[in-house]
């Protein structure tokens, strides 16, 4: 009886070992599956696009651009941008009115910028400006001609700033803009602003500019 005992204990405590062999097996095989979560997975692809600017649009960006220059008072660059036989005309001011050639000997539209620009500079007790502010620029609307070229309609306030005092005016712009196959960039043809002053000081340089461009 004492070795059935034994033997019968023998057989539970193996079996005992199976049932927790199996069981650690199980739960060996069990667990990779039950710790494998649900992923998801975001491809994030990106495109780029190269939009290519339509010619009005360039030509409406030079436009703006001509404001810029000009108000920096920089007279060889504002000349670069126009083309070499154009021509500026200003009017709706008496002192500032007249046609001004870009290129040539006779009062062209360079040296009248000089002296413009030049706060040093006097023509019978009048003086210069030593700095020209453009602002509240209305949207610009930009024609295409049967010829190619390009008119900019659009209208800007202008202050001129001088010792004596500030020159200011609303200006109604009209440049025409044509493309230079040399330079491969739109180039102002012709250019006519209308200035109506709201103030001028009665010491400003304001007749100078006539005094060196030809009125016609």
């Amino acid at each position: 009886m004492p070795q059935r005992a034994g033997i019968g204990r023998a057989i539970i405590a193996l079996s005992i070992v199976i049932l927790v062999l199996a069981g650690t097996l199980g739960l060996i095989l069990v667990a990779p599956q039950s710790i494998i979560k649900e992923q998801t997975i975001t491809t994030t692809t990106t495109v780029t696009s190269t939009v290519t600017p339509t010619q009005q649009e360039i030509v409406g960006d030079s436009f703006l651009q001509h404001l810029v220059v000009f108000s920096s008072m920089n007279v060889s660059a504002i000349i670069a941008q126009y083309e070499p036989s154009a021509n500026v005309t200003w009017s709706g001011q008496a002192c500032l009115g007249g046609i001004y050639p870009i290129s040539g000997n006779n009062g062209n539209f360079s040296e009248s910028l000089k002296i413009l620009f030049d706060e040093t500079k006097t023509l019978l007790g009048f003086q210069g400006f030593n700095a020209v502010f453009v602002g509240n620029v209305t949207r610009p609307t930009i024609t295409t001609m049967t010829n190619g070229s390009m008119i900019v309609n659009s209208s800007f306030d202008l202050v001129g700033q001088a010792q004596t005092g500030n020159f200011t005016a609303t200006v109604s712009a009209q440049d025409s803009y044509a493309y230079s196959t040399t330079s491969g960039t739109w180039l102002i043809s012709q250019e006519t602003w209308h200035f109506v002053p709201s103030y001028i000081p009665p010491d400003v340089l304001i007749c100078t500019i006539t005094a060196f461009g030809p009125r016609r």
